[in-house]
């Protein structure tokens, strides 16, 4: 089992408070783990188009990570750089949420509870969400 990267951010929530969000980057597998209780960078629903988006808090994050030295980064921007990843978010939502090229798909928790040894899930965080 490889050692995951965890770092901390912190951010503005949605009730304008200052908040930690926790960051695990399993680079061998392109996939970035957030947990994000507090609403600082978890993708916001958008009720016109009834589908999830990343807003500015996880653009904010994501030029903050795209900037780091520890990332050997070939892409000429920050939104390439985003669509390489696939983007796991367990936080407060009823499913976790990956985003991946350029969709978000939700996954039920309960199905994660069911089938977690199928999915690339970080363990630490399923068992806080679940």
């Amino acid at each position: 089992m490889n050692e995951l990267l965890e770092l901390e951010y912190r951010g503005l929530s949605i009730m304008e408070e200052i908040r930690t969000v926790e960051i695990a980057i399993d680079e061998p597998k392109n996939i970035i783990h957030i947990y994000d209780k507090n609403e600082v960078i978890e993708p916001e629903f958008n009720f016109s188009t009834k589908q999830y988006q990343l807003g500015d808090g996880f653009f904010k994050m994501a030029e903050v990570l795209y900037k780091k030295t520890f990332f050997e980064s070939k892409s000429q921007t920050v939104e390439q750089w985003i669509n390489e990843w696939t983007w796991l978010f367990y936080g407060s939502k009823k499913s976790i949420l990956k985003y991946e090229g350029v969709s978000i798909t939700e996954i039920p928790k309960e199905k994660c509870k069911q089938e977690h040894i199928n999915h690339p899930f970080y363990n630490k965080y399923l068992v806080r969400v679940l």
